[in-house]
């Protein structure tokens, strides 16, 4: 019984946990778009915390993306954290609410 309350409460907050990401997403990209990648990567990190929650499988990927992405912006790796970035947005089943192409 315990498992199957988890479960509901998982779905129930989902629709939050989405939203913030991909509200967090947005800004990230216009940070990234004006070379700030230290705080940028920050917040995709911290994104990615919220997208391994829902339960979609593509959601769970896309969170490892995303947090790759973060780490290669981190280190100066800039074409390989854009390469990351667009694999997770591309994945999102949301992506159509974040842009940054």
């Amino acid at each position: 019984m315990r498992g199957l309350m988890s479960q509901k409460l998982e779905i129930l907050v989902s629709p939050f946990y989405c939203n913030t990401a991909m509200l967090l997403c947005q800004t990230a990209l216009n940070l990234y778009a004006k070379g700030d990648y230290k705080n940028a990567a920050q917040i995709c990190k911290f994104v990615s915390s919220f997208c391994i929650k829902k339960p979609h499988p593509l959601c769970k990927l896309e969170s490892k993306y995303c947090y790759t992405a973060a780490t290669y912006y981190e280190k100066g790796l800039i074409e390989k954290g854009e390469e990351y970035c667009k694999k997770a947005r591309s994945i999102c089943p949301r992506n159509f609410r974040v842009f940054g192409d």
